[in-house]
């Protein structure tokens, strides 16, 4: 099938060092060329245009953390998904930015550790069985924004909370409004209206809430694990926490040289294989022999892993060999999704 490379204004890709810098997308497209893959670029307004007569192609996406063109991309590409192949998969394009999705679609696949829980609004966790601490997490957000550890039930409501912003005067006023000053008004058709009643319900329904994410705590932890599967390389980096913190992402404080703990690359692959994407990034947490999938992300994710790193591991029959060298950020990926695509590169 053909391969369509689908891109923002000027050709962008959102796939670099920063939300705002784009691959080189002349690169990523002539390194696809020189392996084989008929591919072209298209600009994600000319396939939204074409959406309804484009069939049986291959889609390859960029993505971007501007909100409108967020909702943009992914209308068009969910769109596009009932008669292509869209990569990475409609499942992945729905977890970015999205970690309520990403937590039901891990347990979809079978990986359950560490425990999570999607919620909505303070009173759906009071029935849960938890442990503490716990870890809230907000459904957006990156290096560790939105990210807090509670030790109790009462840090977890004061945190929810303050997820939501409050009611405004305007909101109150006019609940007092419902409340009092409409004490004779009836609804035509609806004669079990209550004015009290339907102000108090007005109230629930206006008052601000927030969908979030719990996650069992994983104490003992020093660091996680980068590590970024390019269609079987991996690519890995370890990201110390910060002074008297629990989070590793967002420190900026990377090692580059270690041996990967017993285990950690057979899980990272296993993992990786349970997607279907040409590149997952995968944060694991490794304590006791055991290992923790935290997040994963399959588009605009960090790359400091590939373009930082010393080489990447290969898996073979004999086991894990590791192959030195640099890696440019467009060829890694390009002959990454070549691969997925059945090509030898």
């Amino acid at each position: 099938m053909k391969l369509l490379v689908a891109t923002g204004k000027d050709m962008f890709f959102g796939q670099s060092r920063k939300p705002w810098v784009s691959l080189n997308t002349q690169r990523f497209l002539s390194c696809l060329a020189d392996i084989g893959i008929d591919c072209e670029a298209w600009d994600i307004h000319r396939l939204a245009h074409q959406a309804a007569s484009t069939e049986g192609c291959d889609i390859f996406y960029t993505f971007s953390q501007r909100e409108h063109l967020r909702h943009y991309i992914a209308t068009v590409m969910l769109q596009l998904s009932r008669h292509n192949r869209i990569i990475p998969s409609a499942g992945l394009l729905l977890s970015h930015e999205n970690k309520g999705w990403a937590e039901l679609l891990r347990k979809k696949l079978g990986i359950l550790e560490p425990k999570s829980w999607f919620l909505s609004d303070a009173a759906n966790w009071e029935e849960l069985d938890l442990s503490w601490p716990l870890v809230l997490k907000t459904t957006s957000g990156t290096n560790s924004r939105g990210v807090w550890l509670c030790r109790d039930k009462d840090e977890l409501s004061r945190r929810i909370r303050m997820l939501s912003q409050p009611l405004t005067l305007r909101q109150r006023l006019d609940f007092l409004r419902r409340l009092y000053l409409r004490k004779g008004r009836s609804y035509p058709g609806y004669p079990d209206f209550d004015p009290a009643a339907d102000a108090r319900q007005w109230l629930e329904y206006m008052t601000p809430g927030a969908c979030f994410v719990l996650q069992e705590f994983i104490p003992g932890l020093d660091c996680d694990y980068r590590v970024i599967a390019v269609q079987e390389r991996f690519y890995t980096m370890k990201r110390l926490t910060g002074k008297g913190d629990f989070r590793a992402s967002g420190t900026k404080k990377f090692v580059f040289d270690f041996t990967p703990p017993d285990g950690l690359l057979d899980y990272a692959r296993d993992t990786w294989k349970r997607f279907d994407t040409p590149f997952l990034a995968m944060d694991i947490g490794h304590a006791d022999g055991r290992n923790y999938l935290f997040e994963f992300q399959a588009s605009h994710f960090g790359t400091s892993a590939i373009v930082l790193s010393h080489g990447c591991y290969e898996f073979s029959g004999d086991g894990w060999s590791f192959v030195p060298g640099s890696s440019n950020l467009e060829e890694t990926l390009a002959h990454g999704l070549a691969r997925y695509l059945g090509k030898e590169a």
